[in-house]
């Protein structure tokens, strides 16, 4: 069956292939941070593609792996060359995080390395936190920012005295998936609760019913050390510390993706208002809804990145969400359609114009 997310994929995996080759040759060493803390497979999916990324570029794993409370003090360890990529799957500002953002803490303790902030979103819980911000980056004078977002670029441009850059989401990196054996589902929400940037499709879902998951809540069993990890890493690397941790950390996130995959594996149509919900879609051949604001992040994303595809159609309330059902593609024995027409599939797939077909509800 034809990906009808192909081309943007391919585009969006160039490009980050384009960026790290800025800063990262062949064989170079390289440590890469952030790694997620809890166990949404979109964070993961962000840390693997990356991984992914990474290792095609250079031919090899990371000399050091780490979190945001852990590994900050091993970097003095490593080699004076090797840049710190620091994975986006949070954002930069975060309430939550404040001053001790992974980013701030790294440029004050590393003012000497090339630190290179991959494609996330920007959004600061107050002033405060971005003027310290803008303070830290234009101490370091070798930070480098980039944004998966108009509006995060924007805002970046406006503040940080350092290179920005704007990239997709390393998810991207991972490429077309494959969808799990599943029993069939007409619907399928992947919704978290409801923030500024959502819309409120309780009508919708009176209409159209199926399932709700938030999917964050994998097994904790997913991120534990397995045999196959330390093997893994002894046949193709030797009994490295570092090398192993940066294994396993790959597998965890590969365990967890998998997890995100085996939930919408079964679905027709997804509705989502997770931006890492679109993505594994897109990367599935899953036709979605993003249902989100006007004006929201992730609407901005798809413009921006990935509007092309005929597999997704954006939503802002229950009337539109509705609407847009009817206009996804459906597939049947193989072949895409549009209405009762097969879709005329060619190598480069133009911006969608679909015409509209039967609602499945």
């Amino acid at each position: 069956m034809y990906h009808l997310g192909e081309v943007v994929i391919r585009r969006q995996k160039e490009k980050l292939i384009e960026i790290v080759r800025k800063f990262v040759n062949r064989g170079q060493p390289y440590i890469v941070m952030n790694f997620p803390s809890n166990k949404d497979p979109g964070h993961h999916a962000s840390w693997l593609g990356l991984a992914m990324v990474l290792q095609e570029v250079t031919g090899r794993l990371p000399v050091l792996t780490g979190s945001t409370s852990q590994s900050i003090d091993e970097i003095k360890s490593t080699p004076g060359d090797a840049p710190i990529f620091i994975c986006g799957c949070t954002d930069f500002g975060d309430a939550q995080t404040g001053r001790d953002d992974i980013r701030c803490r790294l440029m004050w303790k590393y003012p000497d390395r090339t630190i290179i902030q991959m494609p996330q979103a920007i959004h600061f819980a107050n002033e405060s936190f971005k003027e310290y911000a803008k303070r830290t980056i234009g101490r370091h004078r070798n930070f480098f920012c980039m944004t998966r977002d108009s509006q995060s670029f924007e805002l970046a441009k406006a503040n940080f005295d350092c290179d920005v850059e704007a990239g997709p989401d390393t998810a991207f990196g991972m490429e077309a998936l494959k969808p799990f054996e599943a029993d069939p589902l007409r619907i399928l929400y992947v919704m978290q609760p409801l923030g500024e940037d959502d819309a409120d499709i309780a009508k919708a879902r009176a209409i159209v019913d199926g399932p709700v998951t938030n999917w964050v809540n994998g097994p904790n069993s997913l991120s534990r050390m397995r045999r196959s990890s330390v093997v893994k890493s002894a046949l193709r690397h030797g009994f490295s510390r570092a090398e192993m941790m940066a294994q396993h950390r790959e597998d965890v996130a590969a365990r967890y993706v998998d997890y995100g995959v085996k939930i919408l594996s079964g679905a027709q149509r997804i509705i989502t208002n997770h931006l890492h919900g679109h993505i594994l879609c897109l990367l599935l051949n899953k036709p979605h809804i993003a249902v989100a604001r006007e004006g929201s992040n992730l609407h901005d994303f798809i413009g921006c990145k990935t509007g092309d595809s005929p597999l997704v159609e954006k939503a802002t309330n229950s009337g539109e969400l509705l609407a847009a059902m009817s206009r996804l593609p459906y597939e049947m024995g193989g072949t895409w359609y549009r209405s009762s027409k097969p879709m005329n599939l060619k190598p480069n797939i133009p911006a969608p114009d679909l015409i509209p077909q039967p609602s499945i509800v």
